[in-house]
């Protein structure tokens, strides 16, 4: 129901602990059933609040719509770098809700702005990120219900949470740049929804996600394990029955070789030593040769040239066509080695139009689907990097949240193969908002980020030399075997 709202105090608000969930008594410390509405914390009769904890600044109180109505739980939120949000009380056991099929909450927006509003539901384990979570935008005299299903994070698959333990119910909102409140009621469980997903079968003493050994997929027209509309297939190779791009008159149609910055020309970025050149197919300078059923991007030292910025020569590709929320980027990719090497794949924003204008061009953000930082004294190409970059600055390039990770503390995966040694399929599907990241067909994390500016372009650069890192270069060779960047196939779909 939509109906205009305010709200006045009907008791003192009451002050919680930042960053303290409840904790149960010992008498409450069994497992319990919720009644057979489903209620899961009633206060209607006591307008008593007793249980409830909250974080990050955020208190809590009695409010009433205006005109009348029940009364509700008054959320207010300060402005604030973290999270602010609220802990409905649990028994220590945590609930058993294994006749349910999630969680929901009435929300009311009493505010002049939309506000966005997540309910997270968690269990106690080990694992990473073990929960399932939802959001709602309510915008200003709305009032919406706000359901997260078990099994389910986001609107996708999510971690498959066990039902009869739920040992946490947080409601929160991302870090205001302005204070607020929302009206909450009727927190419960409902009955239905999908069930929680299986959890995968893995070789014993495997990491989660289990690597298998890929193989060229001869169909090209659904991405790896996936089932889409293809809009792009660039596979590569002067010899192979099923390339499209088998030569560099094939590969001009379709990619720049420079930045889309200073007009399409810029060659390098400030954060590497290797420059972008894009020599003929002919040259013995040639930055990317063909072979019988792969495109590499070679890296070389010219004439006068050494290990230092400037001094290496590499290829690259910038796609021509635009990159948006909804479509799965994926490749298939042997990777370069050694210190100082710096594989890329990702995307930035912006679009070289075919006439030769450009859209605004701005940056950040910029999605990482891949990073491999060879320095420190990594000769091996080990540790897969995957980010959202908004270059400090989350208040004016929104800020990441992460639904699940199989990365480690360092943002990094790191499952024991060396990627420079066999090929492997990098991908991120792109739903909107909720973009994962995949490796060999299967999930290492998502986030929920909101791309808001223009569309993007992908990137696949060949980066030699860390300049940021320049005394972890002590130990970087002149080997330019160890530079060879070599792509099986580059391929887009995208969900009508």
């Amino acid at each position: 129901m939509i109906r205009p709202i305010t709200t006045r105090l009907l008791v003192a608000t009451l002050s919680a602990w930042a960053g303290l969930a409840f904790t149960s008594t010992a008498q409450d410390a069994a497992v319990r059933k919720p009644p057979q509405t489903g209620s899961l914390f009633e206060f209607q009769g006591t307008l008593n609040l007793e249980g409830l904890s909250s974080a990050h600044g955020a208190t809590f109180g009695i409010g009433h719509p205006e005109g009348g109505g029940r009364p509700a739980i008054k959320v207010d939120f300060p402005a604030a770098k973290g999270y602010p949000g609220i802990y409905f009380p649990v028994p220590g056991g945590g609930w058993d809700l294994s006749d349910y099929g999630g969680v929901q909450v009435s929300v009311s927006n009493p505010g002049k702005e939309t506000a966005t509003v997540y309910l997270r539901l968690d269990n106690k384990s080990s694992e990473p990120n073990p929960w399932n979570n939802e959001l709602v935008r309510v915008g200003p005299g709305e009032t919406k219900t706000l359901k997260t299903t078990f099994g389910k994070t986001f609107g996708g698959s999510g971690y498959a949470l066990d039902k009869s333990r739920v040992s946490s119910i947080h409601l929160y909102v991302d870090p205001p740049k302005a204070a607020y409140s929302v009206l909450l009621n009727d927190l419960k469980a409902f009955k239905g929804g999908p069930p929680a997903p299986a959890e995968p079968k893995v070789a014993p003493g495997a990491t989660k996600p289990y690597i298998t050994k890929t193989e060229s997929p001869a169909d090209h027209s659904r991405p790896y394990g996936q089932n889409l509309v293809l809009v792009k297939d660039w596979t590569f190779g002067k010899n192979r029955a099923d390339a499209t791009i088998k030569n560099r008159a094939d590969l001009d149609r379709e990619f720049y070789y420079r930045y889309i910055y200073d007009k399409g020309r810029l060659d390098t970025l400030a954060t590497y030593w290797s420059v972008h050149r894009d020599y003929p197919d002919d040259s013995p300078k040639n930055l990317h040769v063909f072979g019988d059923k792969t495109l590499t991007l070679k890296g070389r030292i010219p004439d006068g040239g050494g290990l230092r910025k400037g001094g290496i020569e590499s290829g690259m590709l910038r796609g021509k066509v635009e990159i948006t929320p909804g479509m799965y980027i994926e490749m298939r990719a042997k990777l370069t080695k050694g210190i100082g090497a710096w594989p890329s794949f990702w995307l930035n924003p912006g679009v070289q139009y075919p006439d030769g204008t450009f859209s605004k061009l701005g940056w950040p953000p910029e999605i990482d689907i891949f990073e491999f930082f060879n320095w420190q004294g990594r000769e091996k190409t080990r540790e897969l990097a995957v980010n959202i970059q908004v270059n400090n600055q989350p208040d004016k390039f929104g800020n990441p949240y992460t639904i699940f990770s199989a990365l480690n503390k360092d943002n990094e995966y790191v499952p024991g193969m060396d990627f420079s040694e066999d090929f492997h399929v990098f991908a991120l599907d792109w739903h909107k908002d909720r973009p994962i990241w995949i490796l060999d067909g299967h999930p290492i994390k998502q986030v929920y980020y909101e791309w808001n500016t223009v569309p993007a372009h992908v990137l696949i650069t060949n980066q030699i030399g860390i300049e940021f890192a320049k005394d972890a270069m002590k130990k970087m060779t002149t080997d330019e075997s160890n530079w060879d960047y070599e792509i099986d196939y580059i391929r887009i779909w995208e969900r009508k």
